[in-house]
């Protein structure tokens, strides 16, 4: 390891082409950041569909609970997938899939009316292949970098997600103003040319030259598990980022169903979600200032703080835009943080395990994410706005003291300086 380590730091920077000039890196960005806005257009549609559907917050908030059980139940299967098969068709066919649920919505609001029943199965649907392309996704940076540009690559990939929800939040509410099933179709299109970039990649990407056969892959789906448990760092860190991510399930649907009601409400939340897309890509620009001032436990302290300031205000303000400020800000200290955990778990993680890796810690953060978005409409419905927003900054405090507690958060060592041996550097396999 050491000798390979120090033959790559001795080859000079100027072999490898910048980023803009990796034509296989740059096609999957553009294809993401076209999917991404799509997506982001719909977090902000499909709500306000289910909304005027059902005329209840709770009843909205089951349509994301569903969607994000069964993009849960998938993760691990969906990491084995991305280790053991070329990644470009998981990534093509679940961006296909999205076209035709997207189209086939935008059917039914054209002809009829738009059921619970009916986005129930749009949200599962896209979310069980969703599960599919992101495991793929997150292990196909890799096969298109050399191993020297990845934190810059990581970085653009950060920033591509906030551009993609700076563009598509607002768009999508401008377009939902023009006409309900308007952004619908964008939201299809925006898929089909994804799919139609990623197809265009040369690279294979293919994570493993071993035949795959059937009971390996079932043989193989507790695997990323096994090594998450044995890593001390990563056992800490992700459960403290599930309930992190309660908060921020519950965070959309909870504004939209606070201000929703407004004249001029879909144009004016797309536009202050956006302002926290700002944040974020403000944060991703400003994450190696960060880095270099700020230990990452501090760094990743000064990011939960925040988050309770900002989620106790937000049970207070009434302003659209000063939630989006606020909103802002929890991005702006969220992107360095994640990106600094990220680092982490890829250094400790051998590149074969890589997939079903992701795919364990996106399930150990998510499982508990689908709780989110009914327990916002739900404390909205019985306790008003100010307490909900309380409890969810109690429950963010309550995980930063967590992790402040916590030896191998402490320890942390800064992104691209080697990891210290802990107990998951060796799964049990």
């Amino acid at each position: 390891m050491g000798s390979r380590v120090t033959s790559a730091a001795a080859q000079p920077p100027a072999q490898a082409a910048p980023l803009r000039r990796n034509r296989d890196f740059m096609l999957l960005w553009t294809g993401q950041a076209v999917s991404a806005t799509g997506s982001n257009m719909a977090a902000v549609v499909y709500p306000l569909l289910a909304l005027a559907a059902t005329h209840s917050a709770t009843l909205a908030g089951v349509v994301g609970f569903a969607g994000m059980s069964a993009a849960a139940l998938m993760r691990l299967p969906a990491g084995v997938l991305a280790d053991r098969f070329p990644l470009k068709p998981l990534m093509i066919v679940p961006e296909l899939v999205r076209v035709a649920t997207a189209l086939w919505i935008f059917i039914v609001i054209l002809v009829g009316r738009v059921t619970l029943a009916q986005l129930l199965v749009a949200a599962i649907l896209g979310s069980v292949f969703g599960a599919v392309f992101d495991s793929a996704q997150a292990v196909a940076i890799r096969h298109v970098v050399p191993p020297e540009q990845l934190p810059q690559a990581l970085a653009q990939d950060a920033a591509r997600g906030h551009l993609a929800g700076l563009a598509g939040q607002p768009l999508g509410g401008y377009l939902y103003g023009v006409g309900v099933a308007v952004p619908v179709l964008a939201d299809a299109i925006s898929s089909l040319v994804c799919a139609g970039l990623t197809a265009r990649v040369r690279s294979p990407m293919r994570s493993s030259s071993t035949p795959v056969r059937i009971g390996t892959l079932w043989r193989d789906i507790p695997v990323g598990l096994r090594y998450v448990a044995s890593s001390p760092f990563l056992r800490v860190t992700l459960a403290c980022a599930g309930g992190f991510q309660v908060i921020f399930a519950g965070l959309t649907i909870a504004i939209i169903a606070s201000y929703g009601a407004r004249n001029g409400a879909a144009l004016h939340l797309g536009t202050a979600l956006s302002l926290g897309a700002i944040g974020g890509i403000l944060g991703a620009w400003s994450a190696p200032f960060l880095n270099k001032r700020l230990s990452p436990s501090a760094l990743v302290s000064l990011f939960g703080w925040t988050c309770c300031l900002a989620l106790t205000l937000l049970g207070q303000v009434q302003d659209t835009y000063l939630v989006g400020a606020l909103l802002a800000l929890m991005f702006f200290v969220a992107t360095p943080a994640n990106a600094t955990l990220f680092a982490a778990q890829i250094a400790i993680t051998p590149p074969e395990l890589q997939g079903r890796v992701v795919s364990a810690s996106l399930l150990a953060v998510g499982i508990a994410a689908p709780i989110g978005p009914p327990l916002a409409g739900l404390l909205l419905e019985r306790a008003g706005q100010a307490i909900t927003f309380f409890l969810f900054a109690a429950i963010a405090a309550a995980l930063t003291v967590v992790m402040q507690l916590s030896s191998p958060v402490r320890t942390m060592q800064r992104p691209g300086t080697p990891p210290k041996p802990t107990g998951g550097s060796k799964p049990r396999l």
